[in-house]
This record gives C-alpha cells, structure tokens and sequence, in this order.
C-alpha cells in the first residue's frame, strides 16, 4: 500500500507541472488586443547567410539567492540551444530510424549580446533584485520594471529571455511573432534553466528554452490540433494529445507512429532530440521575415551576410593577445578570400 502511495504521489508532483503555456498565453494577447496574426514571407531570401546569429540577453529577476542563478547555469543553457538548434546534441543519435530522414538543423545560433542598447559593452546578463516573491503570466510584471520586473531590451533587435520565479508550477512560455513588441520575448522559471543534474528533473537538461524559442520562432505544438494535424508541417506526423515521460517506441496515435522525441511535444527534457526539415525551415522563414531585424546588427560576434559568390574562409578567431577567442568583447577575425593580400578585421 505504501508502495503504491509513493507511485501516485511522484505522478502527481510530475504532472502539476505546466510544460508551456505559450498557446494560452498567446489567447490572452488576443484578448488584450496585443497580438496579430502575422504574415510570414517564405520567398523573401535575397540575403544568403551562412549562419543565423541570434543575440540573447538573459534577464534574471531575483527574490532571494536561489533564483539568482549563476553565469554557469546560463552558459550552459546557451551550450544547449546551440547543440539543438544545430543537431549537435549528442542524443540526436538517438531518434527512430523512421524520423532520421525528416531531422534537420536550423543553422540558428544563439549569443550572448555584447552591446546593449545604449552601446555600451555587456556581459548579455542582466540582474535585478525584486520585491515580488513570484510573477504571474497573465499580469506581464517581469516584464516591466515599474512592476518588479524588467523592461525589455529592444525586441526587434535582441532575443529577450527573462529568468524569474513564475507561479503555479509553470516552466515557461513565449509570444509567438506578431506580439506586441513591449512584451516579445521568452520566460522560464530558473528552476528550468540549463543543465542542472541535481534538481528540477525531468525538466533539467535545458530543453524548455528549447521548446520555448521554437514558439519565438513560429512554431506550434506537434499535437496542436490533435488527429486534424495542423502544426502546419507535414514531416511532423499527426498525433492525438501532448506526451508526457519518455514513453517506449513506438507509440501510435491517428494511424501513424507518434514522433514523441520532437521538441514540440511535451516529453521529458531526456526524451527530446530534435526538429524536422518543416521545422527548421519555418523558423529560418520567421528569421527572415518578421524578425529579421536580429541578424542586422554587430550584437552578435559578426553576422556574416554572404553574396552569393562570396568564397571568404574564416581562418580563425583570436583576442588581442592572440588567444583563440570562445567569449564576448573585442576580438579578431582573419579571413582567406582567395588573393594575396590577406584580410584582417578588427572589431
């Protein structure tokens, strides 16, 4: 009887945990008349990247010292983005025979910004204490400093991510493009943030950014119209109802085998390894388009714009010591363009 007690209880702590509220939270916008169905130009390209530079800027909102988390934990959040968002995370090894045709890198990668607004050198970290022992998703309070929380930097030109203490056992949520620009942005709560093997299972690996950006980006659930399938990417079969856990394989729902390994989907942090080619492709349109204004700027090490001819070599990356350069703040880069004379670019 013990024994089964326990069981009921662990299920229960685990699912009173809010995945995502990003569908909700986008409802209530509407309500509020602070989002619009956004038009999102597939053809427009004339720019070839050879890389997407996304600069982040980490907005930590603290109450007491435990939500104050550290630059490790951040760094390590960003380690994570940039391995999924570019199939480099080591269990993308792990996804189903049947799906490994359709999985797909963005080419997205994420920075912490190195300017901020005012033009002034930063660390992409913000930190600010405040009086509000939680903040609710409906009321925006983290987001604005007069509330207790922080105004964001400008949306257009950074990926704003505020870290705070949100209530009712929620992990987070985003607007989704076409959200009032006062309010654009993603929030988790700090337990979620990074890789945190001690704490915070089964949502410890930093994969709720994950799935929260994809939101950013455009992107729906995989379940988000259950069997009628309409996440609007036809690689992403259709399935019946959100997964919870690491469900074996396979699972079956609406007569195909459900792709419960998606970040779109709801699994744990373990049981996520990848986006498709639909996916990715609908985040690079949004990029291109309705924000587009994130890859136009020097916030982000150097957003390289390559013309179609272009047969520049990055060399390599160093500080001004010479030291290979892995950080933020001022650094060197020496390109091979195929002439004599050597290039170097000093920023």
């Amino acid at each position: 009887m013990r024994l089964c007690f326990f069981f009921i209880l662990i299920h229960t702590i685990i699912f009173s945990q809010e995945r995502c509220a990003s569908e909700s939270y986008r409802n209530i916008l509407k309500s509020k008349n602070s989002y619009n169905e956004p038009f999102i130009d597939t053809k427009s390209k004339s720019k070839v990247f050879d890389q997407f530079n996304v600069p982040i800027v980490f907005h930590v909102i603290y109450n007491n010292n435990s939500e104050n988390i550290s630059d490790e934990n951040i760094l390590s959040q960003l380690e994570v983005l940039n391995n999924d968002y570019n199939a480099e995370n080591n269990d993308f090894l792990n996804i189903p025979g049947v799906f490994t045709d359709v999985a797909s890198s963005s080419g997205i990668r994420f920075c912490l910004a190195e300017i901020d607004p005012f033009g002034n050198l930063t660390s992409g970290i913000t930190r600010n204490f405040t009086d509000q022992q939680f903040f609710n998703m409906s009321e925006d309070k983290m987001k604005k400093s007069s509330e207790g929380g922080v105004d964001p930097w400008d949306t257009e030109k950074y990926l704003n991510i505020w870290i705070c203490n949100l209530s009712g056992n929620l992990l987070g949520f985003s607007t989704y493009p076409g959200s009032d620009s006062s309010l654009d942005g993603v929030v988790i709560d700090y337990n979620y943030i990074g890789i945190n093997l001690e704490s915070s299972s089964p949502y410890n690996l930093g994969r709720t950014a994950t799935h929260e950006i994809g939101h950013y980006f455009g992107l729906e659930h995989t379940f988000y119209a259950g069997c009628s399938d309409w996440d609007d990417c036809d690689d992403t079969p259709a399935i019946s109802t959100s997964t919870f856990g690491c469900p074996d394989f396979p699972q079956e729902s609406c007569g195909t085998i459900d792709m419960t390994m998606n970040f779109m989907d709801y699994t744990n942090d373990a049981c996520m390894h990848m986006f498709t080619i639909c996916q990715t492709e609908k985040m690079i349109d949004v990029l291109l388009s309705q924000r587009s204004d994130l890859l136009e700027n020097n916030y982000c090490y150097y957003n390289k714009i390559l013309e179609n001819n272009s047969s520049k070599v990055l060399l390599n990356r160093i500080d001004l010591l010479g030291r290979n350069f892995n950080s933020y703040g001022f650094y060197i880069e020496i390109f091979d363009d195929g002439t004599v004379n050597k290039k170097v670019r000093l920023n």
